[in-house]
């Protein structure tokens, strides 16, 4: 069984679950993302995701190149790619990154925190198509675009033979993240990455588990694995549970208390410093401490 260093949060009451799932059977996309507003007005964590750090011009990024009508194959980097680097930080963006400070952004913020914690080593960023209103059909593009980026990675392990690989996965990048490793070690055979982080995962709580959607992921394709929850994710309590039918998320409860996960495998519950969906990677606030401390166990 993986390891819980922390309570889950399945005391969730059974009414708020049926309501939940009332709800969702008349709802569509656009309803949840335009009730983030209201949502965001009655939570004040929520408002960190209205905004991030502008990265500099030199900021080191991978975009997706969809290329015309969706036809392109391929990435484009973008910034200075730091030089046969010991270590890295790859941070992969979520849902309707546009309205989020952008993924670059989220990145760079991300990387002023982890200098807070005397984490010295680059970071760069994954930008892959995330602003489709349409849960659904942004759910499985995601995964595809995680699963497409394995090949970049491919290429960069051998222009830096022995550098350590980290990934840090936010909200919808959970899953694309997965889809990465699951393509990376699964399919291609290659070896794990040291660690991936989850923060806020948009994915199932049973998707962890060892006979889950993810679990050869999480297996074979870090040799850690470690999901940062909080309660306190209203984005995740509410609009995610509305969208996926009352389904909860690994990222607002973590792992199932009576399920088994893969021995690589850590809940975190973060809630005490985590009160928002864009919260967890911040500087002075957050639990990029936690994240850092995790990279060490």
């Amino acid at each position: 069984m993986g390891r819980n260093d922390e309570n889950h949060g399945d005391e969730t009451t059974a009414n708020r679950r049926s309501v939940l799932r009332s709800m969702a059977v008349g709802s569509t996309a656009l309803s949840g993302v335009s009730g983030t507003s209201s949502l965001m007005a009655g939570n004040l964590g929520e408002l960190e995701c209205l905004s991030a750090e502008s990265p500099p011009d030199s900021y080191p990024v991978v975009e997706k190149d969809e290329g015309l009508f969706g036809t392109g194959a391929g990435f484009v980097q973008h910034g200075a790619f730091p030089d046969s680097p010991d270590e890295v930080v790859i941070y992969i963006h979520g849902w309707l990154e546009l309205f989020t400070g952008r993924g670059p952004g989220q990145g760079y913020t991300l990387e002023t925190a982890l200098r807070q914690q005397a984490y010295d080593h680059p970071t760069l960023t994954y930008a892959y198509p995330s602003n489709n209103i349409n849960w659904w059909g942004v759910k499985g593009d995601a995964e595809a675009d995680g699963r497409a980026f394995a090949s970049w990675l491919e290429d960069y392990r051998l222009r830096n033979p022995g550098v350590t690989i980290r990934m840090v996965g936010h909200s919808l990048g959970a899953r694309t993240g997965l889809g990465c490793l699951d393509e990376l070690v699964v399919k291609n055979g290659n070896e794990p990455i040291e660690s991936f982080a989850m923060i806020g995962g948009a994915i199932p709580r049973d998707a962890v588990t060892t006979d889950g959607e993810f679990a050869a992921a999480i297996t074979n394709g870090a040799r850690s694995v470690d999901n940062f929850f909080s309660d306190g994710d209203a984005i995740l309590d509410y609009i995610y549970q509305l969208g996926e039918f009352g389904t909860e998320a690994v990222g607002a409860y973590g792992a199932p208390s009576d399920a088994t996960t893969p021995a690589n495998y850590t809940d975190h519950n973060v809630a005490d410093d985590v009160n928002g969906h864009c919260v967890y990677y911040k500087p002075d606030q957050g639990c990029v401490g936690e994240i850092v401390n995790s990279f060490e166990a």
